[in-house]
């Protein structure tokens, strides 16, 4: 895996909170964050998987090519497109986060 660029960053905590929490712990949130984002919008691509039965880029070229104008069709399609973009976007930061981990 590439390695990452990594930049010290300081986060100000209330007293009672920074005894409980190291810098691992926080890496942990943000993990899970990423890792429940990324969840979220893979599960919405399968949804629309599931509804057209294709996978995006197939789905992509029935729309693209057919006679027939579909604006629900150009609807889905819009959505499903940004459902994987952010699903790749979380995806790699979650995998960004796993190698500041190591």
């Amino acid at each position: 895996m590439p390695r990452v660029t990594t930049s010290n960053i300081k986060i100000k905590l209330p007293g009672i909170l920074a005894k409980h929490f190291s810098s691992k712990e926080i890496l942990a949130l943000l993990l899970d964050k990423a890792l429940n984002k990324s969840e979220y919008y893979l599960s919405k691509c399968k949804e629309l998987e599931q509804k057209y039965g294709s996978d995006l880029a197939s789905f992509r070229k029935g729309i693209e090519e057919s006679r027939q104008e579909s604006f629900s069709g150009w609807d889905d399609l819009l959505l499903w497109e940004g459902y994987e973009l952010s699903y790749q976007e979380w995806k790699k930061k979650y995998e960004d986060i796993v190698s500041c981990m190591e």
